[in-house]
């Protein structure tokens, strides 16, 4: 097998090929910026879908002259992928960690900081996502670095409006075993954008849809994730937002 190039290997490429293999970039939260209470558990359970929309160069015979001539053509793409799970510990009041398996097929920390609540909540919420793909003889490791800023507006004690901007950046390496050697690596910046609503039933279950959107840097397309996703257990409290009886 021949060496891939770098341009096989940009990033809007391993953004395809891992998603086809359910091991795409996931930003999604399924969650508000409240932090969960020190000392509690809080977990998530989430159906998900991945789509694209892109721009592929192909050669067309023009008519008029019988020369292929090169052309540009949109083409998308819609699919569901594995469900993920995600647990959610609170250490202080103001800081809780979250370990993810994304779509069943790749691994995620985070450490969320939620220094502002009340009607308006914000925290900052870092991490770190990767997998690994295989396909015969060519095998890549793909880091993704999420840094989002969550923003919450929190209309009543059960209903909560998230918006999540940030940037995620992305490194894949890859190696070829036949021959020994290292496949180029590609690094790329992402700028992403979330929209999440949540509905909370009780204050141990809500229900969380969210759609992220993300747009690389180095090329043309779009690349997006929608899932739904299901809280439950020690859920950060609203009851500040509660009206006195």
């Amino acid at each position: 097998m021949r060496k891939p190039s770098a341009r096989l290997l940009a990033l809007p490429a391993v953004l395809l090929f891992g998603a086809l293999l359910s091991g795409c970039p996931n930003p999604n939260s399924y969650g508000t910026p409240r932090t969960v209470a020190p000392g509690k558990i809080a977990h998530s359970v989430s159906l998900e879908s991945f789509g694209y929309i892109g721009e592929t160069a192909e050669l067309v015979e023009n008519p008029d002259t019988g020369q292929a001539e090169p052309r540009t053509r949109t083409i998308s793409g819609f699919l569901p992928t594995l469900p993920s799970y995600q647990l959610r510990a609170g250490l202080t009041d103001i800081l809780d960690l979250g370990a993810h398996v994304h779509n069943l097929s790749s691994f995620g920390v985070d450490l969320k900081v939620n220094p502002v609540r009340g009607v308006f909540d914000l925290a900052v919420d870092p991490g770190v996502q990767y997998f690994y793909l295989s396909s015969n003889d060519a095998s890549v490791h793909i880091v993704y670095l999420h840094a989002p800023v969550m923003l919450g507006v929190n209309p009543t004690d059960w209903f909560s409006i998230v918006v999540t901007p940030g940037v995620t950046y992305g490194l894949a390496s890859g190696d070829i075993t036949d021959d020994n050697e290292a496949a180029s690596t590609a690094d790329g910046l992402l700028l992403r954008g979330s929209l999440g609503f949540q509905f909370r039933t009780s204050e141990s279950f809500a229900i969380h849809p969210e759609l992220t959107m993300m747009k690389s840097l180095e090329g043309p397309g779009v690349v997006y994730n929608f899932g739904i996703g299901f809280n439950f257990g020690a859920l950060p409290s609203y009851k500040d937002l509660q009206e006195p009886m």
